[in-house]
């Protein structure tokens, strides 16, 4: 009997045989989505290149094909030169991967995908904020109503009439963890860098940071919170893509008022710097700035750090106040050992080295601004005493705070280190310079870092 042909279709693929293999290649094996807070779109820019025979290089990237395995994780453009996140991404991931192939070829581009951990933590110094007695600031410059009351108002003095009593400031922080799925779906999120590690992303969604009712508080210089009236407000971090809100923080502008009840100094100066491996991941590096406890050359400048302390328990670094508000004077109580250096231009007083000694050789007070000074009395709202030691030519090991006195001269505390920061370049990072008011700050900050205080 006649057999029965039957006809099949096959794909065969012709190898070429001068090429050996196909590799992606990004700018960076990790992407950490900050789109979400900000709505901007980060991207790694990706070549893809071939491997011949001859060990040749070849770049194919405008031949090949593409295909993200998880667009909620991470996108690829059309044209397979970059991935992207843009902020609709619902969560991150540790080993993912985006597929490329060139004729019959297949490739995969492994990446680790950081997303931020919602809802973000605000961070408030102070959630309850009290006007301060006797200090007064001009109305039109802060934003304030006016207080007049028989306690702290004079029936004779009219040339304050444009002034209020100053509130409360408060630092605001907003943190977060940047989280990602692990490669086992099973197990538990990976965390960046540690669970013990945070991010600071106040810059990153300072535009977006908004108070809900701006007749309560108001926000200052993107990290300064400012009571104007009495209420209870919050402080929100809406969403650029949408309006949800990220965070939520109330905060509370209290009827009572406080008293500034210590006026903490201390000298800076001969700051230095030192770097070392963070023992809690071998990824972060720890920096930690320490000024000089002992002052060691003629004619060595050092600056004043001030901070005050309130009736209610509440520390807060001077810096945080506008410096137009208030009036800080230095005078030495043994000129032959320092000396001050004040100028109308200068936001502080400069102390000067002349000769070896030590002691409370500074006294700094603090008074109202000029135009709210009642008559021609001059209101003294704090005052402290500052420990100095001048010793030419001793060791470069005699580091740390001066101490903080307060105004009778007991000594109340001692601040070695003037802050800690622990930063880590990335992918689309943002790294911010802080003050040496600026405790804590940094991009990177573990939870378990001490604040600097004043210590009783």
């Amino acid at each position: 009997s006649r057999s029965t042909t039957q006809e099949a279709e096959t794909e065969i693929r012709l190898a070429r045989e001068e090429l050996a293999g196909m590799v992606p290649l990004a700018m960076d094996s990790e992407i950490l989505n900050t789109a979400v807070l900000t709505g901007k779109t980060v991207a790694v820019p990706v070549k893809v290149v071939t491997i011949g025979t001859d060990a040749s290089v070849t770049d194919v990237s405008e031949a090949v094909t593409c295909r993200t395995t998880d667009e909620d994780v991470v996108k690829v453009s059309d044209r397979c030169d970059y991935v992207f996140v843009n902020g609709k991404e619902m969560k991150g991931k540790v080993k993912m991967m985006v597929n490329f192939t060139y004729e019959y070829l297949d490739a995969q581009l492994e990446l680790s995908v950081w997303i931020p951990r919602l809802p973000l933590q605000i961070e408030v110094s102070d959630t309850e904020l009290s006007q301060i007695r006797g200090w007064r600031v001009p109305i039109a410059a802060s934003g304030q109503r006016s207080t007049w009351n028989s306690e702290d108002e004079d029936d004779e003095d009219r040339r304050g009439r444009s002034c209020t009593l100053q509130y409360q400031h408060a630092m605001i922080k907003v943190l977060t963890h940047f989280i990602a799925e692990s490669a086992d779906p099973r197990g538990q999120p990976a965390f960046l860098l540690g669970t013990d590690w945070q991010v600071d992303i106040t810059e990153l969604v300072w535009e977006f940071l908004k108070v809900e009712n701006p007749q309560i508080a108001k926000l200052l210089e993107r990290r300064i919170l400012v009571g104007l009236d009495m209420g209870m407000t919050t402080i929100q971090v809406l969403s650029p893509l949408s309006d949800s809100i990220l965070a939520e923080k109330t905060v509370i502008v209290l009827d009572d008022k406080v008293t500034i009840t210590e006026l903490g100094v201390q000298l800076v100066t001969g700051l230095s710097m030192s770097l070392q491996l963070s023992p809690g991941s071998n990824r972060a590096i720890l920096a930690t700035a320490n000024t000089q406890e002992v002052l060691q050359n003629p004619k060595q400048e050092a600056l004043i750090s001030a901070w005050l302390q309130f009736s209610d328990g509440s520390v807060a670094p001077l810096d945080l106040y506008n410096p137009d508000f208030f009036v800080l004077t230095a005078t030495s109580l043994d000129e032959e050992v320092v000396t001050v250096q004040q100028d109308p231009s200068w936001k502080w007083p400069v102390i000067v080295t002349q000769a070896e000694g030590q002691g409370l050789l500074i006294r700094v007070e603090m008074t109202v601004c000029e135009v709210c000074q009642k008559f021609k009395r001059r209101r003294i709202l704090a005052a402290g005493n500052c420990n100095v030691r001048v010793k030419f030519g001793s060791s470069d090991s005699s580091r740390g705070g001066g101490g903080d006195y307060s105004p009778d001269g007991d000594d109340v505390g001692n601040r070695d280190r003037l802050s800690s920061s622990q930063d880590r370049t990335g992918p689309d990072s943002h790294y911010y310079g802080s003050s040496i008011s600026d405790i804590e700050d940094g991009v990177l900050r573990r939870a378990t870092t001490t604040r600097s205080a004043i210590i009783r």
